[in-house]
């Protein structure tokens, strides 16, 4: 997918951000097109984009909990699938999840 086409002969490029080049919003960067060779200039914008989602977990409902996957087993958590809410395991959970883990 193309992020812009050359300003000279309208190819499409892809702008190259190694090492983090050409993120900074109200900077000015260049870039060579891959098909004309020429220099060309470009800004950058950044937009945020959010997505509205019921938590009823947090409206007096119950939180949907699942636990957590990491490396070390004494790291896991429960987290609320809805909301991000996290808890400690009780004892009981604790050990399904080792038992699932030693399977």
């Amino acid at each position: 997918m193309d992020d812009v086409n050359c300003p000279y002969c309208n190819a499409g490029q892809e702008i190259n951000h190694d090492n983090g080049y050409g993120y900074g919003e109200g900077e000015i960067y260049e870039q060579e097109c891959s098909d004309c060779s020429k220099t060309f200039v470009y800004t950058t914008s950044i937009s945020f984009y959010h997505d509205a989602s019921k938590a009823d977990c947090l409206n007096d409902g119950e939180h949907k909990f699942k636990a957590t996957s990491p490396y070390l087993v004494e790291f896991t958590r429960m987290k609320c699938v809805v909301c991000g809410k996290r808890r400690l395991l009780t004892d009981i959970e604790m050990s399904k999840v080792l038992a699932e883990r030693s399977k």
